[in-house]
């Protein structure tokens, strides 16, 4: 198949080129959106253009061709505008939400950032320096991710209101890599908007034991894996409190490193096997049609309460009430994302 990138600012393209693996036989961009070519994979991305400015190019692409598949990523805001679905014969999207859970839609993991280290020995946990590290910007449920772990030494931890900011840097990938490779617990707090970041990924390929979070109302990585040996907590009081008695028991740790990187990489294969059912098994068109004539998808006015109350669902108490009384980058993005739905 071909693979064709309507965005070229993609953090994911590494990531992206694991899981199509050799289901894909060339590749081409097309920002303007040229491309009329059978038997395609189309990359867009939320962060490039809203999906319904792709509605007429789809449209035609429809006319043309026998069959569609579309690879949606960046909708980590879950921005809306699937009513564009429609015109495929399958999705596959990062992501997971109620609102794209249908027939003919498969969501995978976000994966790792480009440049990521992906091969190579892995270090064992007891040979690691770092009990526990962390860089990056400092925010919602950040704050009280190094709050509790302040004190579980020896650490790594650089951060700032802003990673641009006075007092901090951004490291370099390689950097960042090597950071985790000399980490044993790697927690991975919320980000922008939602409980799924690279951060997870980037720990799972370094051989890290990554430490996530699961809310009151919604264990977003079970709705997402199914069952999987990640620690997970409500608080990271409790996640703390996990790392720190675990160092106790080297055999035990060791044990824990080896479960969870032979499941990443069974897990892997498992992505990679449903992408390519969802490219080439049959199509999906109707159940695609009856999705993008829901009336959310339909609607903005729907959509947009829905999608908040979806947001909402990531945040912890103490993230939600920190955006509240600062809101910055997420809360504007939402209210402009909003305004220009709800105008659409």
């Amino acid at each position: 198949m071909k693979l064709v990138w309507h965005a070229d600012n993609l953090l994911e393209v590494d990531w992206l080129r694991d899981v199509l693996g050799d289901l894909v036989e060339e590749e081409c961009t097309d920002l303007a959106l040229t491309c009329f070519d059978d038997d395609c994979i189309h990359v867009v991305s939320s962060n490039w253009q809203p999906l319904p400015a792709y509605e007429d190019y789809f449209q035609e692409c429809r006319a043309r061709c026998r069959r569609l598949v579309l690879l949606h990523t960046s909708d980590e805001w879950f921005s809306g505008g699937y009513a564009l679905y429609r015109h495929f014969d399958a999705v596959i999207r990062n992501f997971a939400t109620g609102l794209a859970r249908h027939e003919g839609i498969w969501t995978i993991p976000e994966g790792y950032a480009n440049g990521t280290r992906t091969s190579g020995a892995v270090r064992p946990i007891t040979e690691r320096p770092y009990v526990w590290s962390f860089t990056g910007e400092i925010k919602a449920s950040r704050t009280d991710m190094a709050a509790a772990f302040a004190g579980l030494e020896p650490s790594f931890l650089t951060g700032t209101a802003s990673i641009y900011g006075s007092g901090g840097r951004k490291l370099s990938k390689p950097e960042f890599d090597d950071v985790l490779d000399n980490t044993m617990f790697s927690p991975c707090p919320m980000g922008n908007a939602i409980l799924e970041t690279w951060r997870l990924y980037e720990s799972l390929e370094l051989g890290c034991i990554p430490i996530i979070e699961t809310r009151a109302s919604i264990d977003y990585f079970t709705r997402l894996f199914g069952p999987h040996p990640i620690p997970s907590f409500k608080s990271w009081e409790a996640a703390r409190n996990y790392a720190q008695h675990a160092l106790v028991d080297k055999s035990s740790l060791l044990r824990k490193q080896s479960e969870i990187s032979s499941w990443w990489t069974a897990k892997k294969q498992d992505v990679r096997k449903q992408v390519r059912r969802a490219a080439t098994g049959p199509s999906h068109r109707a159940a695609l049609q009856r999705f993008g004539a829901l009336t959310r998808n339909r609607y903005p006015p729907v959509h947009e309460p829905l999608r908040l109350l979806e947001l909402l669902r990531h945040q912890s108490g103490g993230s939600l009430m920190r955006r509240i009384k600062r809101p910055g980058g997420p809360l504007r993005r939402i209210a402009r994302e909003s305004l220009r739905n709800l105008r659409a």
